[in-house]
């Protein structure tokens, strides 16, 4: 976990202080196609049962919600979709970079080790308050996290345990969950709707009382998934992580729901 905060902090050295494989550009020219997926009402199983190995206390107790039928986008939403957000008067998120080509003002993204033009495939890394607002542009919504695990369903990771630095493009071939919702596991956290608070029966650790519970302030919103740089241990399906709703730095993209027509 913290292995994946240093490379937050790396991310942000200037490209002189630091060496590293040059990040790889896409010749993607349009962002995929971002249908919505049909997700059937059904329900979600959150959490961990107790004495089945090793959960952090935010993990436990295992339970089910029942989620309506809803609808979410087949992929985590592109720089391509942004690109559209900002040009209509959006401020860019922390990783873009502005960029002057023969007179022509475009957008650059700053990689791990290099700064390419903007990859309009890959998925777009922001704040929670940025997803929000990019939803609501859209009339849609952030998945909650019963949402969220009822999409992700029997998924496979893609792009994560320290494959690679950067992220992969959102359409590159890879075994989809349940539903046809793809790299709901890997290649960059995915921010839900919903604020970190405990499950039914939470207990804090002993070992570490602060934990999570220090985190119980209503400001803190759930992550689901994982990044390029999130080790293979975390990527169970009841492994929460969260951040601030303003926090720039994490490896974060989202999707959007609506509900079912």
């Amino acid at each position: 976990m913290h292995a994946e905060t240093l490379a937050y902090l790396f991310h942000n050295l200037p490209y002189g202080s630091k060496r590293g494989p040059d990040p790889e550009a896409s010749a993607a020219e349009t962002a995929p196609a971002n249908p919505l997926v049909d997700i059937p009402a059904g329900s979600a199983v959150l959490g961990r049962p107790r004495g089945n190995g090793f959960g952090w206390d935010n993990e436990f107790e295992r339970h089910a919600v029942d989620v309506p039928a809803f609808r979410i986008s087949r992929f985590k939403i592109t720089n391509g979709e942004y690109l559209d957000y900002v040009r209509s008067g959006a401020a860019p998120p922390h990783f873009w970079r502005a960029r002057n080509t023969a007179g022509d003002t475009g957008w650059g993204l700053q990689a791990m080790f290099g700064e390419i033009p903007l990859p309009l495939d890959w998925p777009v890394f922001v704040t929670h308050a940025e997803a929000e607002a990019y939803a609501r542009w859209r009339g849609a919504a952030l998945p909650s996290e019963p949402q969220f695990h009822r999409a992700a369903e029997a998924a496979t990771p893609v792009n994560a345990n320290f494959e690679r630095w950067d992220p992969v493009p959102v359409d590159v071939p890879s075994p989809p969950s349940k539903h046809g919702v793809a790299q709901t596991l890997g290649n960059g956290w995915e921010w839900t709707s919903s604020v970190f608070a405990p499950f039914p029966g939470f207990e804090p650790f002993p070992f570490y009382p602060g934990y999570s519970a220090d985190f119980f302030d209503g400001k803190h919103y759930v992550m689901k998934g994982g990044s390029p740089r999130t080790a293979d241990c975390f990527l169970r399906s009841s492994f929460r992580n969260w951040f601030r709703a303003d926090y720039p730095y994490v490896y974060a993209g989202f999707r959007i729901v609506e509900d079912a027509k």
